[in-house]
């Protein structure tokens, strides 16, 4: 039986479980019910939900706004990802389309040069892969190592 890792993080909750694909799922829904409050289900389809929830802010906390997300960003391609980020964690979606990023750079005051250029950088890094269509327009969404660069960019100072 071949090897898996599987990787968790919620904000700063973070696990890998390596091993025989059984046991390291066993294991990974051990620590989840151990460590993480019972809201957060381990099933692949409802997991991003639950962990988008936890992100957002609770009842009487207000959540940020992309203006503040963007001052973290150093460059345009960096703006896509908080971008993408704030999409997905903030608004709930689980995807994005570059025309969403860009009316948002909008809003923001912090339009792109060439949007598709951007997102076309963050796919070549790994950073967003394609999900499927949205509205008719190539949906992306963020991988695990693009959440994770994501929540560093926003936690430096």
């Amino acid at each position: 039986m071949a090897n898996v890792t599987l990787k968790l993080s919620i904000g700063t909750f973070s696990v890998e479980v390596s091993g025989p694909a059984e046991y390291a799922e066993k294991k990974l829904e051990d620590l989840i019910a151990k460590y993480l409050s019972s809201s957060v289900k381990s099933g692949p389809s409802d997991s991003g939900a639950s962990n988008a929830s936890l992100l957002r802010p609770s009842a009487g906390k207000k959540k940020r706004s992309p203006s503040e997300i963007l001052k973290r960003a150093g460059n345009q391609t960096e703006r896509a990802l908080l971008l993408g980020y704030y999409v997905e964690k903030m608004e709930g979606q689980p995807s994005f389309t570059t025309s969403e990023l860009r009316d948002l750079g909008k809003q923001a005051k912090h339009s792109f040069t060439n949007i598709s250029d951007s997102v076309a950088g963050l796919v070549g890094r790994g950073l967003v892969m394609s999900a499927g269509e949205k509205d008719g327009h190539r949906a992306y969404t963020l991988t695990a190592t693009g959440e994770e660069y994501a929540e560093s960019l926003m936690s430096n100072p």
